[in-house]
């Protein structure tokens, strides 16, 4: 067996060379600024895709297991307090999961779900989010009354409300 010198398998005439930067400091200027022109809420465009896919009449089913599942646990419980691990398992398996967390953020928009800044550790490990924190939300239901002006309250009507 013979070693082969010279140009070759690695490296040599029409080949590329690795331009990669070589340093740590070099790739993380490289990132910054890629990442300077980026917004750094991203909460309405999160919102508006939410709003997007519980609005699609393709997914009506989807999100109306979900609310069910939702709200059927929460009214289960005496504080009307919820999380996912309890809502979960109360899902119909042809549910896609990206409608789930569509579905809960439209809710927690319409003040339908309250957070309560309370955390459990998520069971979910079929979703590779096992002991993750998964907030716990109470079911408000007074989201539902429509707001009207009291008619005993001068200032509502002064308001235009």
């Amino acid at each position: 067996m013979s070693r082969r010198s010279g140009p070759g398998r690695h490296g040599g005439v029409g080949q590329a060379t690795n331009t990669a930067p070589t340093s740590l400091r070099a790739v993380a200027d490289e990132i910054t600024a890629r990442l300077v022109g980026l917004p750094l809420d991203y909460s309405a465009t999160v919102d508006a895709i939410a709003a997007l896919l519980t609005g699609d009449p393709r997914n009506e089913d989807h999100v109306r297991a979900v609310v069910t599942g939702i709200v059927t646990t929460a009214l289960g419980d005496p504080f009307r307090e919820v999380n996912a691990n309890q809502w979960r398992t109360r899902l119909p398996g042809w549910v896609r999961p990206p409608m789930v967390g569509a579905t809960v953020r439209q809710l927690v928009n319409a003040g339908l779900l309250v957070t309560t800044d309370r955390h459990v550790r998520s069971t979910d490990t079929h979703g590779r989010n096992g002991n993750k924190f998964c907030p716990i939300y109470a079911l408000n239901l007074a989201a539902l009354v429509p707001n009207e002006p009291d008619a005993a309250d001068p200032s509502a009507a002064s308001r235009g409300a």
